[in-house]
């Protein structure tokens, strides 16, 4: 295989070693994914789903499971995005592992670490490896502070990413740990008792009681273990009832009254982000836009009510694109030219079979 990498490799001008991977990741599709190779060489997914697919199902190692696995993960593919399709398969790949994400995440957790790799021009990149939740706590954190000072100072030329860089380095270098930033660390729960970002996750009632070991869910992300939710849930300052439907399981309505603040939480938990066909930007990021606008006689109404982006909202409101509610949130989405596109709220909760006889 070697001297195969290194002759394609010179005659094609490449890496003998990147040729190798290509030719691994080839034997991997064909033989523990066929039917995701013969998927995307009909057309019917692109490379960006067949990645996708490869990534949350080679950890299942049973054959069976992952023929499962793959059924059903193509069938999902053929109706989104590959960003959208990650988050769903994150689920169904857990649903699916012979141990539980309690026991692997204490494996995982024990790779965590940070390294420098130089790219060049006196550049260099530093990265770190996270638990889920820390990682994207740490982003939302430095993301809230790099708007704040953007919007302090309308005259800063730097960039978001720029100003979150600069950030980071600000942060290591010119603070040190004492016995308030190290509490995280010294508890025992790896910096999980710190966090002060936003961080939206559902955890089923019966793993929060510590009657089951299911997963709790990142929002929009991936799943996490039950202890860590359990952390999170006790530093919580207060709890939102979700009432959904137990079949479908789309939001219905939730506890508080307050119209403006109700319609808000009722449409962060069933949109999740928004929902322009593709677009992943979470929900609290995003605009409660009228479907039908308020000044054309459009109700405030959650019925006519759906999270967009900034961007997607603008071009609502200013290109020929056109959207109209089905109903239980569905919104069909015209484009000038046409064509139509269905987006479907996420469900924003899960159930799981109990196969125990009622006690009855």
């Amino acid at each position: 295989m070697r001297a195969l990498a290194a002759e394609l490799g010179a005659a094609t001008r490449m890496s003998d070693r990147t040729v190798q991977r290509r030719m691994n990741d080839a034997l991997t599709l064909s033989e523990k994914f066929p039917a995701t190779f013969d998927a995307w060489e009909d057309g019917r997914i692109s490379s960006g789903h067949v990645q996708t697919i490869v990534d949350h199902g080679l950890p299942i190692t049973d054959p069976d499971a992952r023929a499962l696995f793959e059924a059903e993960a193509l069938m999902r593919a053929e109706e989104t995005t590959p960003g959208r399709l990650g988050a769903s398969l994150a689920r169904l790949a857990e649903s699916l592992q012979p141990r539980t994400l309690t026991e692997r995440h204490q494996e995982a957790r024990a790779s965590r670490g940070a390294c420098v790799r130089d790219i060049g021009d006196g550049m260099a990149e530093f990265s770190t490896v996270q638990p889920a939740v820390l990682a994207h706590a740490m982003h939302d954190r430095i993301t809230q502070q790099a708007k704040a000072l953007k919007d302090a100072d309308p005259a800063d030329a730097r960039t978001l990413d720029q100003i979150r860089a600069d950030l980071i380095a600000d942060m290591l270098l010119t603070t040190s740990p004492d016995a308030q930033t190290g509490q995280g660390m010294s508890d025992g729960f790896g910096g999980l008792g710190s966090i002060r970002g936003i961080v939206n996750v559902t955890v089923p009632a019966l793993a929060l009681a510590g009657v089951t070991e299911e997963p709790a869910e990142l929002v929009g992300r991936c799943p996490i273990d039950p202890d860590t939710a359990r952390r999170l849930a006790g530093h919580a300052t207060g709890w939102d009832r979700v009432l959904a439907d137990p079949i479908t399981g789309c939001v219905l309505a939730v506890d508080r009254y307050t119209p403006s603040a109700d319609m808000k939480r009722f449409l962060q938990a069933r949109d999740q982000h928004c929902r322009f066909p593709g677009c992943r930007q979470p929900a609290r990021r995003c605009d409660r836009d009228h479907t039908l606008d308020f000044a054309l006689g459009g109700a405030t109404d959650v019925c006519n009510l759906a999270c967009l982006c900034r961007r997607h909202h603008t071009l609502k409101g200013e290109t020929a694109w056109t959207v109209r509610q089905l109903g239980g949130g569905v919104l069909e989405w015209t484009s000038p030219g046409g064509h139509v596109y269905i987006d479907t709220p996420p469900p924003a909760i899960h159930f799981t079979p109990n196969a125990d006889p009622p006690p009855f």
